[in-house]
């Protein structure tokens, strides 16, 4: 039975254990905000525990909640920006999937979650990699959330390239996170 009941005793439990384990624990001590924004694309930045990544969540699993009430299937998935890279060079090494499957699967997610993103040490190999990902999300209207310590200009200062940046510009809606989301 898909109903509100069944969400919150059954299956929320689930999705929060999949999920990395310190944010587990921030949620039994979080509760969900009533000012959550409308499911879509954000760039959310801010200082160290101004609540980027567990704003991020509740959105995830909000999506999660929406696609489970309403017995759809789309694809949603949490990952830190620094796991997308080591899945990326891991397929180096494999022969049934490259990096470029990877990628593509990545472009095809229906909600995407990237935590932590702009952290990455800037390589070109780095940088055209974030771009046909970011790029391929961006032209497939995918919806993208992104959390980052840095603000869009800081990042493009690091990349040395402001293409990336202004993707996500164009994509999201930017939210800075200037307290605790508690």
């Amino acid at each position: 039975m898909r109903d509100e009941k069944t969400w919150q005793t059954r299956t929320l439990p689930k999705r929060i254990k999949e999920l990395p384990l310190r944010i587990q624990q921030d949620l039994e001590n979080i509760k969900s905000p009533v000012d959550l924004p409308v499911l879509g694309s954000y760039f959310i930045h801010g200082l160290v525990h101004s609540g980027k990544t567990i704003l991020a969540v509740f959105l995830y699993l909000e999506a999660e909640r929406q696609n489970f009430l309403n017995a759809t299937y789309y694809d949603i998935r949490f990952i830190k920006a620094t796991d997308i890279i080591i899945n990326i060079k891991e397929a180096f090494n494999q022969k049934d999937v490259s990096e470029f499957d990877y990628i593509r699967e990545l472009i095809a997610v229906d909600f995407l979650v990237i935590d932590d993103f702009g952290m990455e040490k800037t390589s070109e190999w780095l940088l055209s990699t974030l771009h046909m990902l970011i790029d391929g999300r961006y032209e497939n209207l995918k919806t993208t959330i992104f959390t980052s310590n840095l603000s869009l200009e800081e990042i493009a200062d690091n990349l040395g390239d402001d293409r990336i940046p202004s993707r996500i510009e164009r994509m999201c809606k930017i939210i800075p996170m200037k307290k605790q989301y508690r």
